[in-house]
């Protein structure tokens, strides 16, 4: 059941409620003022009836904005929880790729990955551009550029998962090919994927 639809059924049943014992205490009130034989008597019982029913409905207008309060209050409360259980479930689930693509850095294919990596980073910055690395993949890349590359091989420690930067100091350019780079981008546009929005 919707919470909206629930809190119409709850906020419809408060009322009911209300109305129904105001008009308890208006069939009660207007009793007395039947039974009043006095003109003046009569006439000052009618004003009491008003006022009483005049104080019944600023009572129930209170108890309603009371009501409105706390449904909000609650709505504020409900939503904020599920963000948060939303927060952890999209950590728990990168966090399993940024495992899966730590496993992936030791397997086989990483040299494939690595290799098309540089490639791309050539061609967009030239033959000579300094390839940054993980420090475990320095030896690595090293082995893969043997006789090929120009340029230079340098450890970076911000790479945590793999893959390469390419920087060209001449000109201040720099590509980045990481994984670390590639989970970043993937966890941003999921965020904003509007299915997952509230």
């Amino acid at each position: 059941m919707d919470l909206n639809e629930i809190n119409r059924y709850k906020m419809g049943m408060f009322k009911e409620n209300v109305k129904k014992q105001a008009d308890e205490e208006i069939a009660m009130l207007t009793a007395k003022i039947r039974d009043q034989k006095s003109a003046a008597g009569k006439e000052k019982e009618e004003a009491a009836v008003r006022e009483a029913i005049s104080q019944l409905r600023r009572e129930q207008t209170a108890f309603e904005q009371r009501y409105k309060r706390e449904l909000s209050r609650c709505d504020y409360e409900t939503t904020k929880a599920v963000r948060i259980h939303r927060k952890e479930l999209v950590d728990e689930f990168f966090e399993e790729i940024g495992r899966d693509l730590r496993a992936f850095a030791e397997s086989e294919k990483y040299g494939e990955y690595l290799e098309r990596s540089i490639e791309k980073a050539r061609k967009a910055l030239g033959e000579k551009c300094v390839i940054l690395c993980a420090p475990r993949d320095v030896e690595k890349l090293e082995k893969l550029c043997k006789n090929k590359s120009k340029g230079e091989i340098r450890a970076d420690s911000s790479i945590m998962l793999g893959g390469i930067g390419a920087l060209d100091e001449g000109k201040g350019l720099f590509c980045d090919f990481t994984l670390d780079k590639a989970l970043d981008d993937e966890r941003a546009s999921f965020s904003d994927k509007k299915e997952l929005r509230l």
